[in-house]
C-alpha cells in the first residue's frame, strides 16, 4: 500500500512538475507571438529586451537557491530562513529592474513599461521559495500546481489586457495585477497546515545562506547572460523592430532545447547513480542517448526551419521574414549547441566538476560579450545569430573535454574539480 501511495505521489509531482514547467516556456513564446501580431515589431522589441532584463535579474531573485534549499533534508536551513533570504534577494532584483527601467527608457511610458515587463518575472522568482518548500516536503505537486495556474491566468490577463486596449503597457499592469492575486490566492490555501508562513530574521543565518549558494548563483547568472547577450546587444547597436525580428526567429530553436530535455531529463538519476557505483560505461551511455536526442531534434527542427521556418513565421505573426532564413538556419544551429551545452553541464555536474563548469561559463560569456560588440554593428542581426551560435559552440566543446577525458580513461574523475 505505501509503495502504491509513493508510486501515485511521484506520477502526480512528475505531472504538476512538467504541466508547470511547460507553461512556463509556453508563456514567453505565448506573449511574444501575441505583442507582434498586434502591436508590431517595434513593440515586440520591447516586451523582448524588457523580458530578458527580467530573466537576467531573475537569476539575482532567485538567488539558484533551490538545489540547496530541497536537498537540505537535514533541515539546516528552516523554511523560515529561507523566506526571509528570498525577501532579501527579491528585493535585490526589484531594485535592479527599477534602476534598469529608469537608465534604459526614453520617456516615463516606456520607463513604465520596461519595468512592468520585467517585473512579471519578479512573481516567478518569489513563488519558487513556496515550491521548493513543497518538494522540499514531499507534496511538490501542490506548489507546481499552483504555479501552473498562476502562470497560466498571468498570461491569459495579459493577452486580454492588450487585445482589449492595444497596449503593452496596459496589458502588463492587467498581467502584473493577476499575478499578485493568484499568487496570494493560490499559495496560501496550498500551504496551510503544511509549513509555517513566517519569514526568520536572522541576519547570520541569512547571510550565510547567501555565501552557500553565491557560486550556484555566480553560474546560474552567467548561464542566463550568456543566452540574452544577443538581446542586450541589438538593443545597444540596433533597434527595437530587429528586437522583434530576432525574438521571433530565435523561438524555433528553443524547441531544440525543449525537446531534449523532455526525454533527457528522467534519465538523470539513472546517470547520477551510474556514476556513483563506478558504472562509467552506463554513465556514458545515457550521456550519449541526450546527445543522440539532441541530434535528431536538431535536425528535425532543421529540415522544418529550412522548409517552411520562414511561412509559418509570417503567417503567425503577421510580419515578413522572408530575409531571415540565414539568421534563422544560424539560430538553430546554436539551439543545437545549447542543448549539447545542456546535456554535458548535467554530466559535469554530476562528476561534480563545479570550478570547471563556472570556468566554461565565464569564457562562454567573455566569448559572446566580444563577438557581439564587433559583429552586431558590423553584421546587424546576422552578427547577433553568429555571436550566440558561436559562444554555445565554444561552451559546448569545453564541456566536452573532461566527459571524453572519462570515456578514455574509463573510470575514475575526482569530484571538486
Amino acid at each position: 500500500m505505501a509503495r502504491a501511495q509513493g508510486s501515485s505521489q511521484l506520477g502526480r509531482d512528475y505531472f504538476w512538475n512538467t504541466a508547470a514547467s511547460g507553461m512556463i516556456s509556453a508563456s514567453s513564446v505565448i506573449m511574444t507571438l501575441l505583442v507582434t501580431r498586434f502591436l508590431g515589431l517595434e513593440a515586440a522589441g520591447l516586451f523582448t529586451v524588457a523580458y530578458a532584463a527580467g530573466q537576467l535579474l531573475q537569476t539575482l531573485g532567485m538567488y539558484e537557491i533551490r538545489p540547496f534549499h530541497v536537498t537540505d533534508i537535514d533541515h539546516r536551513y528552516e523554511f523560515g530562513d529561507y523566506l526571509a533570504s528570498r525577501f532579501v534577494t527579491v528585493g535585490l532584483m526589484a531594485g535592479g529592474i527599477t534602476v534598469y527601467g529608469l537608465v534604459s527608457g526614453n520617456g516615463a511610458g516606456t520607463r513604465a513599461t520596461l519595468m512592468l515587463v520585467a517585473s512579471l518575472k519578479l512573481f516567478e522568482a518569489f513563488e519558487d521559495v513556496f515550491v521548493s518548500e513543497f518538494q522540499r516536503s514531499g507534496r511538490l505537486d501542490l506548489g507546481a500546481r499552483a504555479c501552473f495556474w498562476r502562470m497560466l491566468a498571468t498570461t491569459a490577463a495579459f493577452a486580454a489586457g492588450m487585445l482589449v486596449t492595444r497596449s503593452l503597457l496596459w496589458g502588463t499592469v492587467l498581467a502584473v495585477v493577476i499575478a499578485l492575486a493568484t499568487t496570494i490566492g493560490l499559495y496560501l490555501p496550498a500551504i496551510r497546515g503544511l509549513f509555517p508562513l513566517r519569514p526568520e530574521w536572522n541576519s547570520g543565518r541569512i547571510l550565510r545562506l547567501l555565501v552557500d549558494c553565491l557560486p550556484l548563483f555566480l553560474a546560474s547568472f552567467l548561464a542566463m547572460y550568456l543566452a540574452k547577450a544577443p538581446n542586450f546587444a541589438i538593443d545597444r547597436y540596433l533597434d527595437t523592430t530587429a528586437q522583434g525580428y530576432f525574438a521571433n526567429i530565435f523561438m524555433p530553436a528553443m524547441v531544440i532545447n525543449l525537446l531534449t530535455l523532455m526525454v533527457f531529463r528522467p534519465l538523470l538519476t539513472s546517470m547520477a547513480r551510474h556514476w556513483a557505483e563506478g558504472r562509467t560505461p552506463e554513465f556514458l551511455g545515457v550521456v550519449r542517448k541526450g546527445l543522440v536526442t539532441t541530434l535528431v531534434a536538431s535536425l528535425v527542427a532543421g529540415a522544418a526551419a529550412f522548409a517552411i521556418g520562414v511561412p509559418a513565421l509570417n503567417l503567425v505573426t503577421g510580419a515578413d521574414f522572408s530575409n531571415y532564413r540565414t539568421e534563422l538556419m544560424v539560430l538553430i544551429a546554436g539551439g543545437a549547441m545549447n542543448a549539447v551545452s545542456v546535456i554535458l553541464y548535467y554530466a559535469m555536474a554530476t562528476m561534480r566538476f563545479q570550478r570547471l563548469i563556472f570556468a566554461g561559463y565565464l569564457m562562454a560569456a567573455a566569448a559572446v560579450t566580444g563577438l557581439c560588440v564587433v559583429l552586431v554593428p558590423a553584421w546587424g542581426l546576422l552578427g547577433a545569430c553568429v555571436a550566440y551560435s558561436a559562444a554555445m559552440t565554444v561552451l559546448s566543446a569545453f564541456f566536452a573535454v573532461p566527459v571524453l577525458t572519462a570515456h578514455r580513461q574509463g573510470a575514475t574523475a575526482r569530484p571538486g574539480h
